[in-house]
């Protein structure tokens, strides 16, 4: 359900739009998107350029393809790479790098010449070399253009390792040493991360534990999981990862670093997760959920995959096989024209940028109108401030395939410690969808008289609550 019919629905009217920001008029933000499988010619990246500018994120991860730069032995082809980094660059988007994966010159035995999961390390000491080479070439060229390089993709997965080997938290960790120590030859200031697939607690323990700790500065982790709900069981997660790192390597941040949805329910790669009734709509919900989600619990870094579907070459994993193609994109395959999730996800760009922080002082009750029928499901908020004023969402927290019906409901925000008077909270409220971008006015809410150290409540009557999150804020942040 989308909020196409507010208007009529609810009494609101209209008074703007949002002004989307592009990455050039965004200084800094802590989300970024996917462009990564160009080592294996996955998509024309020519085309996407200016979509990427216009969304408005502010990082994007590449991965470098050692089999693509380097066809004849000790001699490398960055071209291609030199291309996509630096029109990247020219958007407005910091790159970080995903370095992998193997090389035929160096494991004869992979499956398929991208040489997905040919992990150096199990293919002889010529492997390594080769491996340490590649990379210290790398660390040269890049030196001055990339900060970030995150060492290979999704090592505990069996379709990312070694087909002849497990995956394995001690093998990765020497994996990383002799990575980071070669990128650090000739980039010594680079910053060094790991990877995780979904938001494997016991693998990140297992790899401190083998002393990653001191090659690292940052652990990224996918947090996919085949139900849709961004918010289950999520912020428990998060705060078990911080208390492992805190006790390891307190010194390491944790990205979130990969993860997506899919626009449609069949036809796909990622049909092992639970879809009955994937859309366009569902995917934005989808999105908006999962970046204010990680943005709220304060992670350094959001990121979505992938910027468009995979679909100019055949996907494949460590077998080698074809696979279906991947369609996790907010840009359509082939035509790169944008999808419904691709607004969604611009509005958040332009909405929680560095300057938004979460804050969680505050208390909320979202309380249905009493009107026949309606019956709200999981009522999930969010606050954040922005330049002292207040960006609240609130939503039910369902599986977006469910499509619940809009429940009415009366909104009361309270907030501990805000930085204004509190005649001064709200004062010119606005409601903000964030997949239509439609902003409609708020009539002024009920000042409530303090309650304990909540000096500043407010409420609202009679709005609707969706299944993504419809954004409360002052008028003056989202329009000039």
């Amino acid at each position: 359900m989308s909020s196409e019919n507010l208007a009529a629905d609810y009494g609101l009217t209209q008074v703007g739009a949002l002004r989307p920001r592009s990455a050039k008029d965004i200084a800094s933000s802590r989300i970024g998107i996917g462009m990564e499988c160009l080592d294996r010619y996955m998509f024309k990246p020519e085309k996407t350029y200016a979509p990427l500018e216009a969304l408005g994120a502010k990082w994007a991860r590449l991965q470098t393809g050692w089999s693509r730069c380097e066809r004849q032995e000790g001699i490398y082809d960055f071209a291609w790479l030199d291309e996509v980094v630096d029109r990247v660059i020219a958007a407005g988007v910091q790159p970080w790098f995903n370095v992998g994966y193997g090389n035929r010159l160096y494991s004869p035995d992979a499956p398929h010449e991208s040489a997905v999961g040919q992990v150096p390390i199990y293919d002889g000491e010529k492997a390594v070399k080769g491996w340490q080479n590649f990379l210290r070439a790398l660390g040269e060229r890049y030196r001055d253009r990339v900060a970030y390089w995150e060492i290979w993709n999704e090592p505990n997965l069996d379709c990312f390792w070694h087909p002849r080997h497990k995956p394995s938290a001690e093998e990765y960790t020497k994996l990383v040493a002799i990575s980071s120590e070669a990128i650090r030859t000739t980039h010594p200031k680079a910053k060094i991360a790991a990877c995780v697939a979904s938001a494997s607690c016991a693998f990140i323990e297992g790899c401190l534990k083998a002393g990653m700790g001191p090659h690292i500065d940052v652990f990224a982790f996918h947090p996919y999981r085949p139900d849709l709900v961004p918010e289950l069981e999520y912020p428990a997660i998060v705060e078990r990862m911080r208390d492992i790192v805190r006790q390891l390597a307190p010194h390491v941040r944790l990205w979130q670093g990969e993860c997506g949805a899919p626009s449609q329910t069949t036809g796909h790669h990622d049909t092992w997760m639970k879809l009955w009734n994937m859309n366009e709509l569902n995917q934005a919900k989808w999105v908006i959920r999962r970046l204010m989600m990680d943005l709220y619990l304060d992670l350094d870094l959001a990121q979505y995959f992938h910027l468009c579907d995979l679909m100019e070459t055949p996907y494949r994993q460590s077998n080698g096989q074809e696979r279906p193609p991947v369609m996790l994109g907010i840009l359509h395959g082939k035509v790169y024209t944008p999808k419904t999730a691709y607004t969604a996800m611009q509005s958040v760009c332009t909405l929680l940028d560095a300057e938004t922080r979460p804050f969680p002082y505050y208390q909320s009750e979202i309380v249905p109108s009493g009107e026949a029928g309606a019956t709200l499901q999981e009522p999930y908020t969010l606050l954040f401030r922005r330049r002292n004023a207040p960006v609240f969402a609130y939503y039910q927290a369902t599986n977006p395939q469910d499509d619940v019906a809009p429940v009415p409901v009366s909104v009361t925000l309270a907030c501990d410690n805000w930085p204004r008077k509190p005649d001064e909270f709200l004062r010119h409220p606005v409601l903000v969808d964030p997949i239509t971008q439609r902003v409609y006015a708020l009539p002024d809410g009920e000042r409530l008289t303090e309650k304990g150290q909540f000096r500043s409540r407010v409420r609202f009557a009679r709005l609707p609550c969706l299944d993504y999150p419809l954004l409360i804020t002052e008028r003056e942040l989202v329009m000039d």
